[in-house]
């Protein structure tokens, strides 16, 4: 690339290129082989552009999960159907009233018959 005397060949587009026109592996990007830095511009572009994609997508998701939360707190506070939720839950405690009383009934029932009354 600079016309300096090299032993490394860019693995990529199998150009000679001289230690200070190749990448410096760091921990970001891993690599044990001799890249130029044109190539590694090209893959941090298709990068870029990939995590572009992946941030559009994830903001597409977090708008359609707020809509579809809006609607559904729209429709939880309706009047009527919190008349329908209340309505519910008295026949559940009624219900459990109910069951209370006969579990009270036969224990007291089982305790005299236990006590000879």
């Amino acid at each position: 690339m600079c016309e300096s005397d090299t032993d490394f060949t860019c693995r990529d587009c199998e150009e000679p290129v001289c230690e200070d026109c190749c990448v410096v592996p760091t921990i970001h990007n891993q690599i044990e082989y001799a890249l130029c830095k044109s190539c590694d511009m090209g893959y941090e572009l298709a990068r870029s552009i990939e995590a572009d994609k992946e941030w559009d997508l994830s903001e597409q998701k977090r708008i359609k999960r707020e809509t579809t939360n809006a609607k559904r707190k729209e429709t939880y506070w309706k009047p009527e159907n919190i008349e329908k939720r209340r309505t519910a839950k008295a026949k559940r405690n009624a219900k459990r009233v109910e069951r209370n009383r006969k579990l009270l009934a036969e224990t007291f029932r089982i305790v005299n018959s236990m006590m000879g009354r």
